[in-house]
């Protein structure tokens, strides 16, 4: 019976919630009001900045080549537009064809060649008539090795002192022969004229008359590093008539001078293969739109990097202002809405962002800079695509994650995930490896109190970055035989780079509790060890207030878990929220033995005590360099309540001697809580403190008094800041309940007995009372 009558007024009271809710007026949206909002148009500032640094770094990114040669292709690339361009290769190949295929110049040697016929023609003159070799003028024996059979085969060559008809004609051949048929040359240019083509060399003979093709047999002069030509010499010789007689003459009189009958001209030559290279068309290459520049699992060539580049470049160039801007204004577009999204969820989601624009900024901030590294890095080092993808994404989810807890982590992480696929142009596979690796590691960051959680944190996401980038490369690369030291590489730069962020973030932990004004979970269990020198001195000072404190933890701790919230900041903040009080710890009730040194002093003085006891606690807080969360737990675990115990005597002074009274004056300094935590540490504290001198602590008082007091705190609009709802507030007060009842374990009493009256006189006076707790 009880137990329905039990349940037929819960659900009373949840029907007569519900109707009080339709029934409470809602404020209509108006655009125009929200424009007047200053932390409105603060974040569409920031967002707008925002939005055009990623939009820049993507829009660029993605229009940058993202691979080297040597890698394996993940996707197929063509070319978007008709280009021609110059084949600078064959070009060139055809140009230097164009110069070796030009003609060499020769010039005749004519100083040589008339000395020579000079001293061949005027040869038998000089002789004529001489008998003997010493008759013979010693340079002119010299210069033609003359001999006694020379001297005298000599003579038959001159008639009446000259040269006969035939000598002479014997010496016009030769002088033929040397310059068309069997040139003298010296041994480099000897060495370069039987290697080239008679096509290819040319005779200048005077008179813009060429010699082309010169098909001749040249001899190399001797010297000492080549062998003898004399076998050519007189082959020349003889075809030119001179009797064999006088052959060895002729060949020492060739060789004598050691000079070439013609001569390179260099000038003439080098000009022909300018022009002949200038002449020469560049070798223009046509490229039709869709031509495939490599395939999905080609291994990367030089060639065709290079050939990307250039299409790159054609692109940019010459692409229609609809082919370059469309697909810019679409990335554009999206990263808006992905933008809009993040500035929305942002400040509607968490009050902290929404009230204080430089956390949206830092956040952005932080997404921005992850985001530009990983660009930077990739196309710089595309082959390390991983490492640059997975460590600044997972630093800037981690980080957040600390920052603002696990959903605020998941949904950075989706963005950023997005971002950074969209950015380095990669497929669907790639979010979801990076979002299931960040999921990963936000799963194990709900609390962070010892360096061990990271660690492992960072260990497990290692091996889910390991087996992500297996599986993905699976799926990308067709061909495993030539890919798997590739695949097998990423897997392990993968799992790597969740390490390094692991570790990286565990070593600038406390520089980022700094950035973001926030305490991780390992600095509140430091802050819990009751060896901590602020909580010893609290012990040692006001013990009293020392276990007060440790029970409001504790009920704080388990309030805070039945609605989601952090109990450990609840817990750390329930064994500081009363720090204040060891200036006067005689003047507080739990500390006193018997005599409560507040008869003594008039209402206003003692308030003073009882209100100063906040202040006071504000500024060892901040001597102890206590972070900024817990300060606040100090400052608003009173938030803006009236101290009743002290104000109705103050009320009774007033009616005896007829002066007002102002509320106000009665009232903590505040602030209000601005968290739930914060919220709950009120209701907690003010609990505890009534609850100890509620007499016969019987469930029904305690529900009754735990009841009365969440109502008062709520009815005296101090939880209108916290963003603690109804449903959350419920929960807050049933675990208080449940959690008192176990503490004070009297003997459980039928619920007709049991049944909570707010009117119990004592408990009312136990409200009361608690004043006197702080």
């Amino acid at each position: 019976m009880s137990k329905t009558s039990g349940q037929r007024r819960k659900g009373t009271s949840k029907s007569r919630r519900a109707s009080v809710l339709r029934n409470v007026p809602k404020d209509a949206f108006s655009f125009a009001n929200l424009l007047k909002r200053p932390e409105f148009l603060r974040t569409c500032v920031a967002i707008f900045f925002f939005l055009v640094v990623v939009s820049s770094l993507a829009t660029w990114s993605r229009e940058q080549i993202k691979i080297r040669d040597g890698q394996i292709a993940s996707n197929t690339r063509i070319t978007r537009i008709d280009y021609s361009l110059e084949d600078t290769a064959s070009t060139e190949a055809r140009r230097e064809e164009a110069r070796n295929s030009s003609p060499r110049i020769y010039v005749i040697n004519a100083t040589f060649v008339e000395r020579l016929a000079a001293s061949l023609i005027g040869l038998p003159t000089a002789v004529a008539g001489k008998t003997s070799v010493d008759e013979v003028n010693p340079e002119l024996a010299e210069q033609f090795n003359i001999t006694p059979e020379t001297l005298q085969a000599l003579q038959l060559m001159s008639r009446d002192g000259e040269a006969t008809s035939a000598w002479r004609r014997y010496v016009s051949r030769i002088i033929t022969e040397l310059q068309r048929r069997s040139p003298l040359l010296t041994n480099e240019e000897f060495q370069l004229f039987t290697t080239t083509p008679a096509s290819n060399r040319a005779l200048f003979e005077g008179n813009e008359k060429y010699l082309i093709p010169y098909q001749a047999e040249a001899v190399a002069l001797p010297t000492e590093q080549t062998p003898s030509t004399e076998h050519r010499l007189a082959e020349i010789a003889s075809r030119a008539g001179f009797p064999e007689a006088l052959v060895p003459l002729i060949e020492t009189r060739l060789v004598s001078d050691s000079q070439p009958s013609i001569q390179l001209d260099e000038e003439d030559t080098a000009a022909r293969a300018d022009t002949a290279e200038r002449e020469v068309k560049p070798v223009v290459k046509d490229h039709s739109r869709g031509e495939i520049i490599w395939k999905r699992g080609d291994v990367i060539n030089t060639a065709q990097y290079e050939q990307a580049l250039v299409e790159q470049e054609q692109f940019l160039a010459t692409a229609s202002l609809s082919e370059r801007w469309l697909p810019r204004i679409g990335s554009i577009g999206l990263l808006a809405m992905l933008s809009i999204f993040i500035g929305a969820y942002t400040t509607i989601t968490y009050p902290r962002i929404a009230k204080n624009t430089l956390r949206l900024i830092a956040l952005c901030a932080l997404m921005a800079i992850m985001l530009g590294l990983s660009v930077i890095i990739t196309l710089e080092a595309p082959t390390f695509i991983y490492a640059a993808a997975i460590i600044p994404t997972l630093f800037a989810v981690t980080v957040s994650c600390l920052a603002y807890k696990q959903r605020m982590g998941m949904f950075i992480a989706f963005m950023q995930c997005t971002f950074i696929t969209m950015a380095l142009s990669q497929s669907i596979g790639w979010f979801i490896l990076l979002i299931a690796g960040c999921g990963t590691m936000i799963g194990q960051l709900r609390e962070v109190r010892q360096r061990q959680t990271l660690i492992r944190a960072s260990g497990v996401t290692a091996i889910t970055f390991a087996i992500g980038a297996f599986f993905l490369g699976l799926a990308e690369v067709p061909d495993l035989s030539i890919a798997w030291k590739q695949i097998l590489t990423n897997s392990v730069v993968a799992g790597g780079s969740a390490l390094i962020v692991g570790f990286f973030v565990l070593g600038i932990l406390q520089n980022i509790e700094q950035l973001f004004n926030i305490t991780t979970g390992m600095t509140l269990a430091d802050y819990r060890d009751p060896r901590n020198p602020l909580l010893r001195q609290l012990q040692q000072l006001a013990p009293g207030t020392f276990n007060h404190s440790r029970q409001v933890a504790d009920i704080a701790e388990t309030a805070t878990e039945a609605i989601g919230g952090d109990s450990l900041l609840a817990y750390v903040g329930g064994l500081y929220h009363d720090i204040g009080k060891m200036n006067k710890p005689e003047y507080f009730v739990e500390n006193q033995t018997g005599y409560n040194r507040h008869k003594d002093l008039k209402p206003s003085m003692s308030l003073l005590i009882i209100i100063g006891h906040v202040k006071d606690g504000i500024e060892l807080a901040r001597e102890y360099d206590l972070p900024r969360e817990l300060i606040h737990f100090i400052e608003a675990h009173h938030g803006t309540t009236l101290v009743e115990y002290f104000y109705h005597a103050a009320m009774k002074e007033a009616e005896e001697n007829g002066e007002p009274i102002n509320e106000m004056q009665f009232r903590y300094p505040g602030p209000k809580p601005q968290t739930k935590e914060a919220a709950v540490l009120m209701i907690s504290d003010a609990i505890e403190s009534a609850s100890r001198v509620l007499p016969d602590p019987n469930p029904a008082r305690i529900e009754a008094l735990v009841r009365d007091l969440s109502r008062k705190r709520l009815l005296d609009h101090q939880l209108d800041d916290c963003g603690l709802t109804f449903r959350e507030l419920a929960k807050v007060e049933d675990a208080i309940i449940v959690r008192l009842n176990s503490i004070y374990h009297t003997r459980i009493k039928y619920p007709e007995e049991s049944k909570p009256d707010p009117e119990d006189p004592e408990v009312v006076e136990a409200e009361k009372e608690g004043d006197l707790a702080g």
